[in-house]
This record gives structure tokens, C-alpha cells and sequence, in this order.
């Protein structure tokens, strides 16, 4: 649903169908729980979420939000389906691995799941898919400034809500942009999409869903800035590389959510502010 729809849900229609029962088909994915002790917002949110705009380009309202049990908001995800993968979902802006909803009050926990569901198809406001592009001959690392296209086997990528492209060098790259986008990007609308390479294929892949071994061994796997987390689309072969390494747990297996501020200095501390 593009941003122009949303905004033409005002206040009064909201309510008006909450009333009615028809809350499952306008409110989004639901917040996780109660407000957290954090939150300086009235619904419930850390401020950064008050007016963010979601997946689908929608612009958060907080006066106009739904409640948590209107949606019949749950923790876990159904049939596949689950909050970061709607098009209401408001990405984790702070690390705590929480985000928010356009529509529904409270924090989000990205697993979570409600009535009002809507696939995010990742379209922009002219209707064309966001997809991976090929990396520009000439562009360079947003995070550290070397050629991306250089690195054909380890580069990475990720696109904003504008459309605006960002491309990188490694995966370590992409994730402290992720992590600390204020300081590397070049717009404020939220990231729409990020694709890594998977270790094992090469290939590009989703990286807001792969699942990532925090390698932190220089000499193992001889890629571009030495220090990288290694991704993999498949959260079994994550469990197959970490069984190999003596110093790595299935508790160093994160997904993208878990990418902090801490995270990009482990990566790529001498690049940060």
C-alpha cells in the first residue's frame, strides 16, 4: 500500500471501522507487549518511531494508531507469516532489536504476527519491484570507499525507501550501514531492502532475512577488509559453519535485527565516528 493511501485513512475512518469490528483489515502488525520503560512517546514507542515510515512507504500516524488486542497481535509468527515481512512493519531504528507499526500502537517484535497482516512485496510508489541491481563499475564502498565491483564474490548492496542505492564492498560494510545509517547514508528515508553474498553460493541473497556467523578470524576466510560476519541464506548452513570453528556457537548466529552500534565497532570500528 503506497504512502498516498495510507494518509487517506484519517482519524474519524479509523475509528469508525475499529468500532465496526473491521479492525483486522486496516490495522497493521501489532506492537511487542506493553510500552517499554524506554519510551517517550504516547503509544507507547521510542521517539524515533513516532512519524517513521514503514516498509510499504506508509507514514506513521500516531494519532490514529490501533490497539495491540484490537489486531489480535501474537509473538510468534503464523503460517509463515510475520511482522517484518509486512508492509506496516517500522524497522529497528535504536539496536534493541524491536521495531514499530504505522498503524498499531507499541513496539513490534520483528516474529510477531496480527489479523492485519500485508505482505510487503517490496514495491516502490510507481509500482516497480525493488530488486538487486549490478553493482556500477565506478561505485564505491559507502562505508569504507574502495570499488565495489572489484569484489564480485563478496560485494553488497541495499536500497532506501527513496530508491536512493548504496553499494559496498563486504558484508561487514553493509551491516554497519545498517547499524549506523545516520552516519553513512546519503538520505533519511528508511532502508527498503539489503542483499549479501551467501558464503557458501556466492550469491546474492536477502540480507534481511540471512542469518549471519560472526566471524571475527582474519586469516579464515581471506576476504575484502579482512574482518567480516559471514552470511547464509539458509540458517542450517550457518549451524554448519559455526560446528567447524572451535571459537564460534550457534549463539554467534545472528540475523540482521541484531546489527548495533557494537556489532559495527567489532567490524569496523576505525571507520565509525
Amino acid at each position: 500500500m503506497g504512502k498516498g493511501q495510507m494518509t487517506a485513512l484519517d482519524r474519524r475512518t479509523m475509528l469508525a471501522l475499529l468500532g465496526s469490528g473491521a479492525a483486522g483489515a486496516l490495522a497493521g502488525c501489532g506492537g511487542g507487549g506493553d510500552p517499554t520503560p524506554t519510551a517517550t512517546t504516547g503509544d507507547g514507542v521510542p521517539e524515533a518511531y513516532r512519524t517513521a515510515t514503514g516498509l510499504g512507504d506508509g507514514q506513521r500516524d500516531p494519532d490514529a494508531l490501533a490497539t495491540q488486542s484490537a489486531v489480535n497481535y501474537q509473538s510468534e509468527p503464523q503460517g509463515g507469516k510475520q511482522c517484518s515481512g509486512c508492509s506496516y512493519y517500522v524497522p529497528d531504528k535504536n539496536g534493541d532489536g524491536l521495531g514499530a507499526c504505522t498503524i498499531v500502537e507499541g513496539t513490534i517484535d520483528p516474529s510477531g504476527y496480527c489479523t492485519s497482516y500485508v505482505a510487503h512485496e517490496g514495491g516502490t510508489d510507481d509500482g516497480a519491484a525493488r530488486e538487486a541491481v549490478a553493482v556500477p563499475e565506478d561505485a564505491r564502498c559507502a562505508v569504507c570507499e574502495m570499488k565495489a565491483a572489484n569484489f564480485p564474490e563478496w560485494n553488497a548492496q541495499a536500497v532506501h525507501a527513496d530508491d536512493t542505492r548504496a553499494f559496498f564492498c563486504t558484508s561487514g560494510c553493509a551491516t554497519t550501514y545498517y547499524a549506523v545509517t545516520e552516519q553513512f547514508a546519503e538520505t533519511d528515508t528508511d532502508i527498503a531492502g539489503l542483499w549479501v553474498r551467501d558464503l557458501n553460493s556466492r550469491a546474492l541473497i536477502d540480507g534481511t532475512t540471512a542469518y549471519y556467523a560472526l566471524e571475527t578470524d582474519a586469516d579464515r576466510l581471506e576476504d575484502p577488509m579482512r574482518v567480516n560476519p559471514a552470511p547464509f541464506g539458509a540458517r542450517e548452513d550457518a549451524v554448519t559453519y559455526v560446528a567447524e570453528v572451535d571459537s564460534l556457537t550457534e549463539d554467534d548466529i545472528v540475523e540482521l535485527t541484531a546489527f548495533d552500534r557494537a556489532l559495527a565497532e567489532r567490524y569496523r570500528g576505525q571507520l565509525l565516528d
